[in-house]
C-alpha cells in the first residue's frame, strides 16, 4: 500500500480486518461524525446565530437618545391578564407613565422597563406570563435563538407594585449582546465593578437606581453541589428571610461595596450564563435600590477584592463541592462585616 492506502485502511473497515478491527473502526467513524455535527452546532449557536432584529446595546441606546423626554404622561394601558378567558383586551384606569418609554410599550405590549449599565447595556425588558418564550423570542416577537432581555414571571411589575427583588434574565452572547458585559465583573476585577458599580432599571412607570452589592458565581446543579435557588427569591415574607437570602450573596461574592441593606429595601438581580467553569453555572449580579434622598457616589477606594484564596489555601467566596474537590480546598469562611445588614443575627 501507498501512504494514502495505509491511512484510508487504518480508518476505514478494510478487506481482511478481524471483526473486533471492523467494530472498532465503525465506532471510531460514528464518533468523529457525532464530533463534526456537535462541533457545527456550537459554532451556528455560539458564533453564527440569527441575528435578524436582535439589535445590540448601540441600537437601542440610539433609539432611547431619540425618545429621551422627563414628561410623564397619562394614558389607559391594555391589560391582557386573562388572555385564556376572553378574546378581547381589557382596560384598566389611567396611569401615569414615562413619555419616552411609550413607544416601546405600543410596539410591545410585554414591555415593562428599561435596563442600563452604561455604555455596556442598554436594552429594554419585557416580561410574560412564564420565563421560557423570550428565551427564543426577540423583542418585537420574532423567534431568534438570542431570545431578550426579561423579567422573571413570579414578580409583576405594574404601576402600583414591585417585587421585593426584580430577576432580569439575558443571554451571555459572544456578541458582546444582552448580559455578555456582566462577565467583565469576573474577568476584569474590582477596577471594571470601581467604574461601573450603579445599575440602573427604569420601569415603564418610574426611574430607579441601584448600587451593586455582590458579584457571585453559582451553580445550577445538584451534581456539583447544593444548589443557591437565588431565582425563587422573588418575594422575602419575613426579615429573616430577606436577611439570609442577601448574607448568602455577600457569603458568595467576588467583591464587598459595603453597601448596607435593611428589610424593606428594593434588590434588583441581574443573571446570565456562564462557560467559564463547569457547564450550567450562572454569572449573578445583585443591587440594593437607591433610596430616597441617597446619594448614589460611593467610595470606591473602599471597595474589597474577595478573590483568589487566604493564606491557609481555601477560597474566600463560598463556592459549591465540585469547586471545592478541583482546588483541593473549602470555603475560608465569611468575610463581611455583619453590621451591613440591619439586625442580622446570622
Amino acid at each position: 500500500m501507498n501512504g494514502f492506502e495505509s491511512f484510508i485502511s487504518g480508518i476505514l473497515p478494510w478487506k481482511g480486518d478481524p471483526p473486533g478491527e471492523i467494530v472498532r473502526k465503525i465506532v471510531f467513524l460514528v464518533a468523529i461524525v457525532v464530533l463534526i455535527v456537535a462541533g457545527c452546532l456550537m459554532l451556528r449557536f455560539y458564533v453564527f446565530r440569527e441575528n435578524e432584529n436582535n439589535k445590540d446595546a448601540q441600537y437601542w441606546a440610539d433609539q432611547k437618545e431619540q425618545n429621551a423626554s422627563d414628561e410623564v404622561i397619562t394614558v389607559i394601558l391594555k391589560d391582557d391578564s386573562d388572555k385564556d378567558n376572553s378574546s378581547e383586551d381589557k382596560e384598566t384606569e389611567e396611569v401615569e407613565v414615562l413619555a419616552e418609554y411609550m413607544p416601546y410599550y405600543e410596539q410591545n405590549n410585554d414591555f415593562v422597563g428599561w435596563i442600563s449599565m452604561y455604555p455596556y447595556i442598554q436594552y429594554p425588558v419585557v416580561q410574560s406570563d412564564d420565563n421560557e418564550y423570550y428565551l427564543k423570542h426577540n423583542f418585537e416577537g420574532g423567534y431568534n435563538e438570542n431570545g431578550t432581555i426579561f423579567a422573571d414571571y413570579q414578580g409583576k411589575i405594574s404601576a402600583t407594585e414591585m417585587p421585593h427583588n426584580t430577576l432580569l434574565y439575558g443571554h451571555n452572547l459572544i456578541t458582546n449582546n444582552f448580559f455578555q458585559p456582566l462577565s467583565n465583573f469576573r474577568k476584569e476585577g474590582i477596577s471594571f465593578l470601581k467604574d461601573n458599580y450603579i445599575l440602573e432599571f427604569d420601569t415603564l412607570y418610574e426611574r430607579n437606581q441601584y448600587k451593586i452589592f455582590s458579584v457571585f458565581l453559582t451553580n445550577t446543579k445538584t451534581e456539583h453541589g447544593e444548589v443557591f435557588n437565588y431565582w425563587n427569591q422573588v418575594y422575602f415574607s419575613s426579615k429573616s428571610e430577606f436577611n439570609n437570602f442577601v448574607a448568602e450573596c455577600l457569603d458568595r461574592s467576588y467583591f464587598y461595596t459595603g453597601v448596607d441593606l435593611q428589610y424593606g429595601d428594593e434588590l434588583l438581580t441581574l443573571s446570565t450564563c456562564d462557560f467559564s467553569m463547569f457547564s450550567d453555572m450562572r454569572l449573578v449580579v445583585v443591587a440594593r435600590k437607591v433610596r430616597k434622598d441617597e446619594s448614589i457616589s460611593m467610595d470606591t477606594s473602599a471597595f474589597i477584592d474577595n478573590t483568589g484564596f487566604d493564606d491557609d489555601g481555601n477560597v474566600k467566596r463560598k463556592m459549591f463541592e465540585a469547586y471545592y474537590t478541583t482546588y483541593g480546598c473549602e470555603w475560608a469562611g465569611r468575610q463581611w462585616d455583619k453590621s451591613w445588614i440591619k439586625d442580622f443575627e446570622g
